[in-house]
């Protein structure tokens, strides 16, 4: 078995992060991490074993950008 590196030439710009994401939140308030796990599960579990993906799924991704959204994250 062989094993191929690749190396990002010195030329390639990195990419900055967009506008609407929240980069740091604030100390008293919940992390990404913590909030919608129900909806982030439903999501992902339709995502992963749906054959259409995001098509099908569209209700489901609507429903967690709307529970991070009521956090105050943009997503």
């Amino acid at each position: 078995m062989s094993s191929t590196t690749r190396t990002v030439p010195p030329t390639a710009k990195t990419s900055e992060a967009p506008e609407n994401v929240v980069l740091k939140p604030t100390a008293n308030g919940p992390k990404p991490c913590c909030v919608c796990k129900d909806e982030k599960a439903s999501r992902d579990e339709c995502m992963l074993f749906s054959d259409k993906g995001e098509v099908q799924c569209l209700d489901k991704i609507a429903a967690y950008k709307a529970c991070m959204a009521g956090f105050g994250f943009k997503i």
